[in-house]
């Protein structure tokens, strides 16, 4: 995602709880994958090998001291004496929290330090630092957090997610297609796809018809698949992403302020073009805050997401969502 970004571009959610402060001095922010060191008696070299689990380490230097409800002091001034025995709901974003922004999302074990500093003449600040480890998946934010007072949805929004345009997708390059009918599609490197799989062609030319647009593909070989498409005259250039995914994945709401309402359903849905949306994600109700879920779901995810938020009776609830593809 294109721009620069600073610490009012950072978002930091756990379990419900907001705890990004207002104003920050500095933020530091690292991901590392777990290593365990395996070296043996007698090994000349010394070995480490993967835990699979991935560590997040956040800190933020000299925020102004931050008593809002659900907000970082009410989170932190009781430090857990004992491990987590609950894996935690995190979702956290360092690139702005736009639709379609990247979030990585965890459900992990969290532990935090949490240093108050007042002095004579100035503000208080805090310092404070998070360690998370466990599950940690990338995605895009679906609905940013926000208040809403009614129902909405980010379809009738025209704030919806486009697969294509995630900046995580890997981008292939193509060499030709030919004259055929299906046409046949060459790579440059192995596409990965599987046959039924919705790709986006951008950048093709000469080819006659065009082939650009989102198209099925069936896989012919590791470097080769086809699309309907009877062309007459082949084609050069262009790239292909994907433009849905096969596998599941795991939608992450988070709720940081809830008054008035007696409930609130919050669902991701999917479409393939666009038009129409179906329930891909289905979150429990909520009745309070702060509140977080992780849900996984399996099978075909489509190339669009948008968040339907149902509220019952009347108020103001604060929600952030997001969706990572497996």
């Amino acid at each position: 995602m294109a721009g620069k970004y600073g610490s009012a571009s950072a978002g930091f959610l756990v379990d419900g709880y907001n705890l990004i402060t207002a104003k920050l001095k500095a933020l530091s922010y690292k991901i590392e994958a777990l290593h365990d060191d395996t070296t043996g008696l007698g090994d000349s070299t010394q070995n480490s090998t993967p835990t699979g689990l991935t560590a997040l380490t956040l800190t933020q230097a000299g925020g102004f001291f931050d008593t809002n409800t659900n907000a970082a002091h009410a989170a932190l001034k009781d430090v857990p004496t004992s491990p987590q025995g609950t894996p935690r709901v995190i979702c956290a974003w360092f690139a702005g929290s736009d639709v379609s922004a990247p979030f990585v999302g965890f459900a992990a074990n969290y532990s935090h330090e949490y240093e108050v500093l007042s002095s004579v003449g100035e503000l208080t600040k805090a310092n404070a630092a998070y360690t998370v480890s466990g599950l940690c998946e990338q995605g895009q934010i679906v609905q940013p957090l926000a208040a809403q007072t009614i129902d909405w949805n980010t379809d009738t929004l025209n704030t919806v997610v486009d697969y294509t345009l995630d900046t995580a997708q890997r981008v292939i390059p193509i060499t030709s297609n030919s004259i055929a009918n299906p046409t046949v599609v060459t790579t440059t490197v192995p596409h990965g796809l599987t046959s039924g799989d919705l790709v986006l062609i951008a950048g093709v030319s000469t080819s006659s018809p065009t082939i650009n647009g989102q198209q099925t593909a069936t896989v012919t070989s590791a470097t080769t698949f086809t699309v309907p498409v009877n062309v007459t005259i082949g084609g050069t250039g262009g790239t292909i992403v994907r433009a849905n995914s096969a596998n599941g994945g795991s939608g992450y709401q988070q709720i940081t302020a809830f008054s008035g309402f007696t409930g609130f359903v919050g669902k991701i849905r999917d479409s393939p073009d666009d038009s129409v949306y179906a329930d891909l994600v289905t979150f429990a109700n909520v009745t309070s805050a702060p509140s977080a879920e992780r849900v996984t779901v399996t099978g075909t995810v489509d190339r669009y997401l948008s968040f339907d938020g149902n509220v019952t009776g009347s108020g103001s609830i604060t929600a952030f969502a997001g969706f990572s593809r497996s």
